[in-house]
């Protein structure tokens, strides 16, 4: 019997070396302060509703700042609705916007990566960040930073934006002559999905955003950022199959005398919610791509699942944002148990 999915718990986040947090008593509106006031920073960043004296494009010159990472203050301010969540993006070197991860900070981090901002009345809220400083000669890195009533998207600064459409804040650091020699092409090799298994434990899903697979017990808090899904059926075999298509397998009440559900049936996201992928079957050579002008003459095909897969199929797609690539399969296994798996490639588009 598929588990029911359990809703986390917000908690008070914690910045304990460069996300620094302190709250202050008011029931009404718990607002979040900068633990040192007297700390002098690189980029000041202010993101407000109203848009009076923002500044929402901050741009730092790395070689104005010694040592491995740059000091932002960063503040955010709602009128009308209250801020829930953070999402913040990095993109360095232009090669695509990915999660900005803490990996060395004690963060209250949501399971689709994004932050936890607490308080029931949450309008105003300002911290400090302590942002990486890569080694590079020329170039730039990119935070994006928005805040959401509620489960966002890195994709969609738009969804459920606190602010208003298209409200987010930017910090660039420049490096040398600031210019990204990239060839505007992400690739994913050796990438894996499991067949669905019952107990939702198998790895069936990816995101291409951030090459991420997801497990379809999951669920809720993740199946917004899955793009399409990996399954063997009886007579189609191997195939894959966009999120918001993909066929309804799962058992989520144990009883046989009642219908299986799709995605959102199993996972209470709604339908419109989920992600369109339109994919099919492609003539380009997949290992001659090498810049995202190879990719545009891709026209959204006009169906979100392909079957009867095999080894060395090169398949191209256009995704729910718009952004083109292609696919090749590189190896199929088993069909639709423990253990049963496809491999494929994959290169996208950054936009």
């Amino acid at each position: 019997m598929m588990n029911k999915f359990l809703k986390l718990k917000s908690i008070l986040i914690v910045f304990t070396l460069g996300l620094l947090f302190t709250s202050c008593s008011s029931d009404d509106n718990t607002d979040l302060v900068i633990t040192d006031p007297d700390a002098t920073f690189d980029a000041d960043l202010l993101v407000t509703e109203a848009g009076t004296g923002d500044r929402r494009n901050v741009t730092v010159n790395a070689s104005d700042v010694s040592g491995s990472t740059f000091k932002a203050k960063v503040a955010f301010s709602a009128n009308s609705a209250n801020m829930r969540r953070l999402y913040i993006t990095q993109n360095i070197s232009a090669f695509g916007e990915e999660p900005y991860v803490f990996t060395s900070q004690e963060v209250d981090e949501k399971p689709d990566g994004s932050l936890d901002l607490v308080g029931d009345d949450k309008k105003d809220f300002e911290f400090q960040l302590d942002l990486p400083k890569p080694t590079m000669t020329d170039g730039t890195v990119v935070y994006k930073l928005w805040a959401t009533t509620g489960r966002g998207d890195f994709r969609d600064v738009n969804k459920r934006n606190a602010l208003g459409d298209n409200v987010l804040g930017t910090i660039t650091v420049r490096f040398g002559t600031g210019i990204n020699d990239g060839s505007g092409i992400k690739a994913f090799t050796q990438t894996i999905l499991a067949a669905p298994l019952g107990d939702g434990s198998s790895n069936t899903f990816i995101s291409l955003y951030n090459n991420e697979v997801y497990k379809i017990s999951d669920g809720e808090e993740t199946a917004a950022l899955w793009d399409f899904g990996y399954y063997y059926g009886a007579s189609q075999n191997a195939s894959l199959a966009s999120t918001s298509d993909y066929p309804a397998l799962f058992d989520d009440d144990n009883d046989a005398t009642t219908p299986l559900v799709n995605v959102s049936g199993l996972t209470g996201v709604a339908q419109a919610e989920l992600n369109s992928f339109f994919i099919g079957t492609s003539s380009i050579d997949f290992d001659a791509v090498a810049t995202a002008s190879d990719l545009n003459g891709i026209t959204t095909p006009g169906t979100e699942r392909v079957t009867g897969l095999s080894v060395n199929d090169v398949l191209e797609f256009v995704d729910e944002y718009g952004n083109k690539g292609v696919i090749k399969i590189t190896e199929i296994s088993g069909t639709d148990g423990t253990g049963d798996f496809i491999r494929f490639d994959v290169k996208v588009q950054i936009q």
